[in-house]
């Protein structure tokens, strides 16, 4: 039985590990004609098994290489395409790091932060003041992603001063009077306020009698 501990790195993976076997296999066999027959039915094998790849240019190029690959660049055959070249470990990628800087508040994102970043650029108190009804409308449709519970419009202007290290903020009363952290979805009732003022419109109309 073999155990992943012991088995040998994949060097492609989207192919498996069958069928570097079956490469390691053509390269042991000692008849180079019998190579060159096992390789292109290899080749055909990899086709079928990848039928998006059918949609790339060059295709065959392509898994002729991968064959040299899998093998290490040690497959003696006679291939319908030059051999590639073996990269060196400096040409690999490097790969990618993570970003290492810390979100305050995960219900709200990185995102939040960055418009906060944005928002701080402002030169105008009233292009700032805008910016900061966006910014809180967003949080509070974040928030209640997160949580089922409502968060108080207190709770986020505090949270904005606290973003934007003090340079943001807004008066929380006209936040309150003019309800503007409300959150862009139904329960905002716009539908049925223009439903009811539809009715009301018509109900208001005067009485016209009909024509005989």
């Amino acid at each position: 039985m073999e155990y992943n501990t012991t088995r040998s790195n994949l060097i492609l993976r989207e192919y498996g590990r069958n069928f570097h076997k079956l490469v390691d296999y053509v390269g042991n066999i000692k008849s180079k004609e019998e190579r060159n027959k096992m390789s292109k039915t290899l080749v055909e094998m990899m086709k079928l098994t990848h039928p998006s790849f059918k949609d790339q240019n060059e295709i065959d190029a392509k898994m002729w290489d991968d064959l040299y690959i899998m093998s290490d660049y040690s497959l003696d055959i006679e291939s319908p395409y030059p051999k590639p070249d073996k990269k060196s470990k400096s040409e690999v990628p490097k790969r990618l790091e993570y970003p290492k800087s810390k979100i305050r508040y995960r219900h709200y994102g990185k995102k939040i932060e960055l418009l906060i970043d944005e928002a701080c650029k402002l030169k105008k108190d009233e292009d700032k003041e805008a910016a900061v009804i966006h910014i809180g409308k967003i949080m509070k449709s974040f928030f209640g992603m997160w949580n089922k519970e409502s968060i108080d419009n207190k709770v986020i202007v505090e949270n904005i001063k606290e973003l934007s290290n003090n340079k943001l903020t807004i008066d929380i009363d006209k936040v309150k009077e003019m309800n503007l952290f409300y959150k862009v979805t139904k329960e905002r009732g716009s539908k049925s306020k223009h439903y009811h003022t539809k009715k009301n419109f018509k109900s208001n109309r005067p009485f016209r009698k009909r024509r005989m």
